[in-house]
């Protein structure tokens, strides 16, 4: 039964399909049961009506790589001498909070995705999660469980921890759980290995950092360089340990790790064999554009890997790396930075493409009859042509207006009332 019904000017159920003066039925389950143009004869009894007036509804944006735990740090982590220094300097900071101090700069967080249009995201967890902590949030979440342990003694002992925690989790509608074996120079095979194999049986998604830095690539090839020196000063480098002489997705796939249920995060160096090897596994890759400006990488692969039709989604990574946890800032800048990407691929990296890599196929991303009403508004002017709307929101038209997941609107503007617009 039809219990809400959102009318705007525009309203875009995929990137490249746009409809004008439309409405979207949602049921009181939180579903979307039709999308229309709006005709008041066909107006139904007995439901709220939401006229957005001059705005666009749009599928609800998603962040599939994002570490709200660090919102606190936001501008505070912008002098190192290197990619290991500045995680040094974020681990001896985050050291010294409270569990008070955590939740908050996790609530931060929330706050800000919510307030930029934000309905999922890709949430990684470096402490245990406690049950009934994240039950009030109204953001959807996949939670990763983050696994750090590169000695293989460790890895049955992390894998008997995380279950525990796992099995006292209050089972919420807006919650799944994932899990994400940090990187390939802070995990061993051991625990890639059984992380992989969890992960597949419990059929939940597995995140994990990759191919992120040069210095990365070095460290497996032949056990050199800055790592080799940051983790033996941390005293995480176990005596025995010897590189394996791959490549990162080379060597993840010597593991059993690839897969369509794995998300690789970053993959900013990356040789045409390692994407070959994504696209045949069906791993998604997340490409975080800002933060990868903010660590000066290489120019990232994303064409490439679009081009060979390998799923590519977007994500923001932290505050300790980024100026904010916008999708709409997040998205603007790469289609300012990469002219060879248009705004179509790029929406699509934030909706459909995301939502396939956290495991939403089918039922986020498009605005369509039997998905999810998750649903970012936009404020757009009045003047706003819809003959190439994608790229004039990305050039910059249209801020936050209100956010909708699951049916339920968890964040609008203060000064937003219903009106009641007419339409050309």
């Amino acid at each position: 039964m039809t219990k809400t019904i959102h009318r705007a000017k525009y309203l875009l159920q995929e990137p490249g399909i746009l409809l004008k003066n439309a409405v979207l039925h949602v049921s009181s389950s939180g579903r979307i049961t039709s999308v229309d143009v709006w005709n008041h004869r066909r107006f139904v009894p007995k439901s709220q009506v939401v006229d957005w007036g001059s705005a666009i509804l749009i599928p609800g944006l998603i962040n599939a790589h994002a570490h709200l735990e660090l919102t606190s740090l936001g501008r505070k982590l912008s002098r190192f001498c290197s990619f290991s220094d500045w995680i040094v300097q974020l681990v001896k900071r985050r050291r010294t909070w409270t569990n008070e101090k955590y939740r908050a700069s996790i609530n931060e967080g929330v706050r800000m995705s919510l307030a930029s249009g934000t309905t999922l995201i890709g949430d990684i967890r470096s402490r245990p999660i406690v049950p009934d902590e994240d039950s009030s949030i109204p953001l959807r979440q996949v939670l990763f469980h983050e696994l750090i342990a590169l000695a293989p003694a460790q890895a049955e002992n992390v894998l008997t921890n995380l279950q525990a925690q796992l099995n006292h989790l209050p089972t919420d509608p807006l919650i799944k759980h994932g899990l994400s074996p940090h990187s390939p120079y802070t995990v061993s095979p051991l625990l890639y290995r059984r992380a992989a194999q969890l992960a597949r049986i419990q059929k939940t998604v597995l995140a994990t950092h990759v191919a992120e830095t040069q210095a990365e690539l070095q460290f497996l090839r032949n056990g050199t360089g800055e790592f080799r020196e940051f983790l033996s000063t941390m005293g995480s480098l176990p005596a025995d340990w010897l590189p394996p002489r791959l490549a990162p997705i080379q060597y993840l796939d010597s593991l059993n790790v690839l897969g369509p249920n794995c998300l690789l995060i970053h993959c900013n160096y990356l040789d045409y064999a390692s994407m070959i090897k994504i696209l045949k596994t069906r791993s998604h890759v997340v490409y975080c554009p800002r933060s990868h400006e903010f660590f000066g990488h290489e120019n990232h692969p994303i064409r490439q890997l679009l081009d060979l039709g390998i799923n590519v989604a977007l994500g923001t990574d932290s505050l300790a790396s980024n100026t904010s946890l916008s999708m709409i800032d997040e998205m603007r800048f790469l289609y300012q930075k990469r002219k060879d990407i248009t705004a179509e691929e790029i929406l699509k990296t934030a909706t459909l493409n995301a939502a396939a890599a956290l495991g939403y196929r089918g039922t986020l991303g498009r605005l369509n009859r039997g998905y999810q009403a998750d649903i970012t508004i936009l404020e757009i002017p009045s003047y706003l042509s819809s003959r190439a709307i994608a790229d004039e929101i990305l050039e910059g038209a249209g801020e936050c207006l209100a956010t909708v997941i699951r049916g339920q609107i968890v964040w609008k503007k203060k000064d937003f009332h219903d009106i009641d617009a007419g339409f050309e």
